[in-house]
């Protein structure tokens, strides 16, 4: 008998989470056991609120749709409670649908985890599968994710650009303080950089949010490195927490974080130094610059999709498509099955041993991870 199949984009968008849409649903279509191919308009929105579309007439809109930026089926920080994991439930089993495919960071994957959990003990045979994303890479249990490469791209060649601007405006442009994402994990800060060669190349000051940090140690920092230099690049996360310097908020899934960080660090450096402080947030151009996406990144997210949906139809259920690592040079990884028991919640940290505090740049280890991720070939003349 013919199964359906459901597939939902969650949280905000990755520069390749298109291409993961386009893999499941290219994968589904050619497969003799899935007669329907659904897509939730704002995840789990979609089914609450009954905005499901059909996919399968749209093959040639989502190869064309797979390259643009954001999410095609929307993206949504919805968090289900009780009532809504039950109407979720009878609403696969009314629409016949037998495989759900969710493609999202760590709030998506309790959610695959917990309908797994319901649908298995009601004696229902759906297959949920997670499909990991996030620029953030703080997924526990694959080597990387989908969109960190691509945002890893973006920010470590942007900043070689700035810090080229800067060098040749020494004499007017003093400070650079640049806000980035990355969530409570430092990959994506660290990634700043990774063109660093020396102490004091651009970015000379990069701080990770895994701890905090404060006011007075950072404006010290500055000074020190101004005075050897004459110019300097600071990358600050916007959920680093800096003692004597808070507006804390909160996102939709309740972690905290400092909103407009960056912003009154530039204003604590001018009266503390009296220096001319230049202020960049690029915010969402990590999810939408599309110029600079990773050719591995884009690779590896479509093959994610095409192979989740290859494990539910092989009967798997309440996991996700993982990768791993097998070598750096050359690079290569295999996806394998990932149970979601075991992972679930655990925000993955950057290692010790991929970052040197001291000198505020990467370990020959972290260049190694990250270099194949941006589509660079790892240095073999870099001075560590």
């Amino acid at each position: 008998m013919k199964t359906n199949i459901i597939i939902g984009q969650s949280g905000g968008p990755t520069p390749v989470i298109n291409m993961t849409l386009r893999g499941v649903v290219e994968e589904a279509y050619h497969a003799e056991s899935i007669d329907q191919i659904y897509g939730m308009r704002h995840g789990l929105e979609g089914i609450l609120g009954k905005g499901m579309i059909s996919l399968h007439e749209k093959m040639e809109a989502i190869t064309k749709w797979s390259e643009q930026p954001g999410a095609i089926l929307g993206g949504s920080r919805y968090a289900p409670d009780e009532t809504d994991f039950e109407k979720i439930l009878c609403f696969l089993e009314e629409k016949n649908i037998g495989i759900f495919c969710y493609i999202g960071g760590n709030g998506s994957s309790c959610t695959v985890a917990e309908l797994h959990r319901r649908a298995k003990k009601a004696g229902k045979s759906i297959r949920f599968v997670h499909i990991p994303k996030t620029i953030d890479n703080d997924l526990s249990g694959t080597d990387h994710t989908p969109g960190y490469g691509s945002g890893a791209k973006f920010l470590s060649e942007t900043v070689k650009w700035i810090g080229t601007d800067m060098a040749s405006m020494r004499t007017y442009d003093k400070i650079e303080v640049m806000e980035v994402m990355g969530g409570n994990s430092g990959w994506l800060a660290a990634s700043s950089a990774l063109y660093k060669e020396h102490q004091d190349d651009y970015p000379q000051l990069v701080y990770l949010p895994d701890q905090s940090i404060q006011l007075t140690n950072i404006l010290i920092d500055i000074e020190k490195v101004y005075e050897r230099t004459g110019s300097v690049m600071v990358i600050i996360p916007d959920h680093l927490h800096i003692a004597g310097l808070s507006l804390h908020t909160h996102d939709p899934t309740g972690r905290r974080y400092n909103g407009g960080i960056g912003f009154r660090l530039v204003q604590q450096i001018q009266d503390y130094l009296g220096l001319k402080t230049r202020f960049t947030a690029p915010s969402t151009l990590f999810r939408t610059s599309v110029n600079l996406v990773s050719g591995t990144d884009r690779l590896e997210a479509y093959q994610l999709g095409r192979q989740a949906v290859r494990y539910a139809l092989a009967g798997y259920s309440g996991g996700m498509v993982g990768l791993h690592r097998l070598s750096n040079e050359p690079y290569e990884c295999t996806i394998q099955w990932v149970d979601l028991l075991e992972h679930t919640s655990l925000e993955k940290p950057l290692p010790s041993h991929y970052w040197d505090r001291e000198k505020h740049m990467p370990t020959r280890q972290f260049i190694e991870y990250a270099f194949p991720l941006i589509d660079s070939g790892i240095p073999h003349s870099i001075s560590l």
